[in-house]
C-alpha cells in the first residue's frame, strides 16, 4: 500500500501554484508514494518562495518538511529540500523522493 503525503504552497504565485498542481497532477506518485495538493492548512509538505514579498503562514502551519523555491543562484534557508525556479517535473521528483526518505525515517 502507498503513502499517502499532502502538499502546499505558501507565499507563491498564483502562476507558480497552478504549476506545482500541475506537476503534482502529472507526477502524483513517486517512489511507492503518493502526493497529493492541500489548498487549506495542514499538509505534510509546503513549499515556500523564498522571493516573494508576501508573508507567509508558515507559522500557522506545522509541516514535517519545507521545499524552498528559488531560482538558482540565490541562497537558500538551512536544513530545507530546494526546489529552482521554474520547477520541473524531474526536480520536483527527486525532492520529493528525498523529502519522503526524510519522512520514512522520521
Amino acid at each position: 500500500m502507498s503513502q499517502k503525503y499532502s502538499i502546499t504552497c505558501s507565499a507563491m504565485g498564483e502562476r507558480d501554484v497552478a504549476l506545482i498542481k500541475s506537476l503534482l497532477g502529472i507526477i502524483g506518485k513517486v517512489g511507492g508514494a503518493v502526493w497529493e495538493y492541500r489548498e487549506e492548512e495542514g499538509a505534510d509538505v509546503v513549499i515556500i518562495d523564498t522571493e516573494q514579498s508576501r508573508v507567509s503562514n508558515l507559522k500557522e502551519q506545522k509541516p514535517r518538511a519545507i521545499i524552498t523555491y528559488a531560482s538558482p543562484d540565490k541562497t537558500l534557508i538551512p536544513n530545507t529540500f530546494a526546489l529552482t525556479k521554474p520547477a520541473r517535473a524531474r526536480d520536483l521528483i527527486e525532492v520529493l523522493t528525498s523529502v519522503q526518505t526524510r519522512l520514512t525515517s522520521a
